[in-house]
């Protein structure tokens, strides 16, 4: 999607009795200009505009908390330029470690209801129900707590009639809000946001993988790649890897060549010598060549080879 269709299907979303927001990080790294878009948004729309999302965990350094821009109030437009200007932003950074543009926010309600709704959100408990706080309205963060709700579930995003953003596979995704009774959230919500970080590491080393591959076994992006890994990291751990290297690697293998590359007693009797003899997986896996892999995967489905 290019940064002028984006900016369409934005906009596109506004309607007159919404506000229109966009979310932007300044934990995000300087790149291709971006740390100028907040102060370009100030200048256009005034500081009136800019409202910081409290972040607990960073309560030492508040000019780092995101920073919540209202676009549009109730019966106004939002300018096209100004849309395209963030939607230019998201679509540079798409595959960076971490994202300046988060999201397009709509509702009903003003800054200072939905920054304190997005802070509440932040707040998971975990098994003993001790909130801790994770970040996420983070694209990728958000792509894992939006896939632990089943279709048709009221999840917790209203007072936000709409949530826009690019998941990790570079997709638009728009989570819908609805008034009325939630449910509750899951236990794998808690469990998937304290493997963020460790997915990210794996969307790192896939899209390096991506940038420096030169063999047929090409490690294109899959669609909802967050939730992929996630899963794949849940399972390298059911399987008794404990170490993060092994299960980044193993994770990386399943992303690159297929994804039930475990149900094989070859790949399976690998990850056994790993646990049991506290070997690492990588160097047991860099064994087979590709001509080896591409044999072994002839046992699996068709349909779920991503090679």
């Amino acid at each position: 999607m290019t940064a002028d269709e984006l900016a369409h299907v934005i906009e596109q979303q506004h309607a007159p009795t919404l506000y229109s927001y966009v979310l932007v990080d300044p934990l995000a790294p300087e790149d291709k200009g971006d740390p100028a878009l907040l102060a370009q948004l100030r200048e256009a729309l005034g500081a009136s505009a800019l409202m910081h999302v409290p972040r607990p965990d960073l309560a030492h350094v508040p000019h780092l908390h995101p920073v919540l821009v209202c676009l549009a109030v109730p019966g106004a437009l939002p300018s096209r330029a100004i849309l395209e200007l963030t939607a230019r932003a998201a679509v540079r950074g798409l595959f960076q470690p971490r994202r300046y543009v988060c999201g397009w926010v709509f509702s009903e309600q003003p800054a200072a209801d939905i920054a304190a709704h997005l802070s509440c959100l932040c707040r998971l408990p975990d098994r003993a129900q001790a909130l801790s706080f994770y970040p996420v309205y983070e694209p990728i963060r958000l792509e894992l707590l939006a896939a632990t709700f089943k279709q048709g579930e009221r999840a917790p995003w209203w007072p936000i009639s709409r949530w826009l953003f690019l998941n990790s596979s570079g997709q638009l995704l728009n989570l819908k809000g609805q008034s009325g009774r939630r449910c509750l959230l899951p236990a794998s919500a808690w469990r998937m946001q304290a493997d963020g970080a460790l997915v990210e590491r794996v969307l790192r080393s896939l899209s390096a993988l991506r940038a420096g591959v030169n063999n047929s076994f090409q490690c294109q992006i899959p669609s909802f790649a967050a939730v992929r890994a996630g899963n794949h990291i849940q399972e390298a751990r059911a399987l008794g890897l404990t170490d993060s290297e092994d299960i980044v690697v193993l994770a990386l293998h399943q992303l690159c060549i297929h994804p039930q590359l475990t149900s094989l007693a070859a790949v399976r009797g690998l990850i056994d010598v790993a646990c049991q003899e506290q070997r690492a997986l990588a160097p047991l896996l860099a064994r087979y060549s590709e001509a080896h892999w591409r044999h072994l995967i002839q046992l699996l489905p068709e349909a779920e080879r991503l090679a």
